[in-house]
């Protein structure tokens, strides 16, 4: 018996940004036309129902273009919902506050988040 996704789980980030698509109206097919994969694969992953023992597969093969075509609203893992590559940015450039907690948690949080904008093109 194959795992399934459990719908308790958070999602993927790039899992997210095809269940965004799909929630923005496109069809399933359109989306699997875009990101140059298997149509039956779409509609799993947005169903929750792809076999978890074949997600680590589908993330190595399929998450960076998904991300590359959809990240106009990225997933922050900090605040737990999409936020504009702008405002991430700006979280990740802010200075580190020592007055707001909750400015202070996400300063931290962007420091240590393998997204991170700065992070990533340092290492480019």
């Amino acid at each position: 018996m194959q795992q399934k996704l459990s719908l308790d789980l958070p999602d993927l980030e790039w899992v997210s940004l095809l269940k965004t698509q799909r929630a923005k109206g496109k069809s399933v097919s359109e989306i699997a036309r875009e990101c140059d994969m298997a149509r039956p694969s779409v509609s799993m992953l947005i169903n929750g129902t792809y076999p978890a023992n074949s997600l680590d597969l589908a993330t190595r093969k399929h998450g960076a273009r998904v991300l590359r075509l959809y990240r106009d609203q990225m997933m922050c893992p900090h605040l737990q919902r999409g936020i504009s590559a702008e405002d991430c940015r700006a979280f990740a450039s802010a200075p580190m506050s020592t007055s707001d907690p909750d400015r202070l948690d996400q300063w931290i949080a962007c420091k240590n988040c393998p997204l991170n904008p700065l992070k990533q093109a340092e290492e480019n």
